[in-house]
């Protein structure tokens, strides 16, 4: 198979994990900064364009995985299909009404597939919980609070970007594991215009959730995730802490007979997608990122977003 790469960001790392995925043959990566292409041509050895044509009229070329800014997933996600080809895009997926109901209708229109990197429904903390409720380990699921807290470093994160570029994760996870909530609640804060809180409320018939985003925390603090998930029989308790010199990641099982630490196996989950996405493709693989399953989390992140925007 021979992929081609939309964007020298993110697209710089997926390009180094498909060098070490097997059945990948070739791999061509677009960018618009020559000394961004230089560097990953010398340590990658791949090929690199500056014109997007490249890719997209290549006919070799049968996976497109797009790692641009968001406002143009939309037209390069239909440019690729138009083109006969299938599509990886990062998240989120877009940012208006009128963009999803065109990658909606483009999705259904041509054969290709189109997958969504939903990358936290590969992390094994998330993980642990879907196999929980499904399974019946603990009970069932009452309660769960999520988080994500970072100091202010990655651009925009005030009430018009929070929600959808931060908090959708949580969101892809929660739609992924309880499905369509019945009710949502939000409300937010903001200390400055590109910096807010928001804490958002879904009920299902028997869940309560909640799920906190920030971008107001100072820059001292760690870019932080967590979880309490409540079951009726235990509480799961994780933390993920990002340091600039490593990560600190607990996870604590709380029953009746005690606690205990459990150990995670530590994944790439940016590996973990494009693998799915590989065998999507080679073997049939149902896949659990398709952009029906993108388009719902955003559905819900914007009825959350109209909640702190009144």
């Amino acid at each position: 198979m021979k992929v081609g790469i939309l964007g020298t960001g993110f697209g710089a790392h997926h390009a180094a994990i498909y060098t070490q995925t097997l059945g990948i043959d070739t791999i061509k990566i677009f960018g618009r900064s020559k000394s961004k292409l230089e560097k990953i041509q010398a340590n990658l050895h791949i090929e690199v364009t500056d014109t997007v044509e490249d890719i997209l009229d290549d006919p070799s070329i049968s996976l497109v995985d797009i790692c641009l800014p968001s406002h143009l997933h939309k037209e390069y996600i239909i440019a690729s299909l138009q083109k006969g080809k299938d599509v990886f895009c990062e998240t989120p997926l877009c940012y208006t009404q009128e963009d999803l109901i065109a990658i909606k209708e483009a999705s259904r229109q041509y054969p290709n597939k189109v997958f969504v990197n939903q990358f936290i429904k590969f992390c094994p903390e998330f993980q642990l919980i879907k196999e929980a409720v499904e399974d019946n380990i603990y009970g069932q699921l009452k309660a769960i609070h999520l988080k994500r807290s970072t100091a202010p470093l990655w651009g925009d994160l005030g009430y018009d970007r929070i929600v959808t570029n931060l908090m959708i994760h949580e969101i892809d996870f929660i739609t992924w594991l309880l499905g369509n909530t019945k009710r949502i609640s939000a409300f937010g804060s903001s200390s400055r215009q590109d910096q807010a809180y928001v804490s958002a409320h879904l009920t299902y018939d028997n869940t309560l959730v909640e799920i906190t985003a920030s971008s107001m925390m100072p820059l001292s603090y760690p870019f932080t995730v967590s979880y309490d998930a409540i079951f009726e029989n235990a509480s799961l308790n994780f933390c993920e802490q990002c340091f600039e010199k490593g990560s600190k990641v607990t996870l604590t099982e709380y029953t009746h007979d005690g606690s205990k630490e459990i150990q995670l196996h530590i994944v790439d989950s940016a590996k973990e997608s494009i693998d799915h996405v590989l065998a999507c493709l080679n073997n049939d693989v149902q896949s659990i990122i398709t952009v029906d399953d993108a388009i719902r989390s955003l559905e819900v992140a914007g009825q959350i977003k109209d909640h702190i925007m009144k």
